[in-house]
C-alpha cells in the first residue's frame, strides 16, 4: 500500500524539475550580442560624424568659392556689360547649386544606406546567435 506522500509531489521538487528543464540563461553570451550591439551604433555614429565633417567642410569650401566668386564679380564687371554679366553669374551660381546639391543628397544617401547596413548586418547576427541559443 502507498502512502500519500509517495503519491504527492512537493511543490519544491516540481519547481526544481521546471528549473531543470528550462534553458539556461548564459549571461557571457548575452553580454557579447550587446557589445556587438554597441560596437555597431559606435561604428554607425563614426560613418555620420565622417559625413558631417565632410559636409561642413564642402559647405566652407562653397561659401569661400562664392565669396571669391562675388569679388572678382564686383572687381571686373563693367557697366555696359553688367546686365549680361548678370545673367551669366546667376545662371553659373544656379548650376553650381543643383550640382552641389545633388552631391550633397549623394553623400547623405552613401551615409545613411552604409548605417543601413551595419544595423541589418547586426540584427541578423543578433537574429541567428538567439535562434542557436534556442535550437541548442
Amino acid at each position: 500500500m502507498s502512502t500519500k506522500s509517495e503519491t504527492v509531489r512537493r511543490p519544491e521538487d516540481t519547481f526544481r524539475d521546471m528549473y531543470d528543464n528550462a534553458p539556461k540563461f548564459d549571461l557571457d553570451s548575452y553580454v557579447g550580442m550587446h557589445r556587438t550591439n554597441l560596437e555597431t551604433f559606435a561604428e554607425a555614429q563614426r560613418v555620420m560624424l565622417d559625413f558631417a565633417q565632410t559636409m561642413t567642410r564642402r559647405q566652407a569650401d562653397l561659401m569661400k568659392d562664392m565669396l571669391d566668386r562675388m569679388g572678382g564679380f564686383a572687381r571686373n564687371a563693367d557697366a555696359k556689360d553688367r546686365p549680361q554679366a548678370y545673367v551669366d553669374e546667376f545662371k553659373s551660381a544656379l548650376e553650381r547649386t543643383v550640382a552641389d546639391m545633388k552631391e550633397t543628397m549623394d553623400l547623405g544617401l552613401k551615409a545613411q544606406n552604409e548605417v543601413v547596413d551595419l544595423f541589418v548586418k547586426q540584427a541578423g547576427r543578433n537574429f541567428d546567435e538567439v535562434k542557436g541559443r534556442l535550437a541548442a
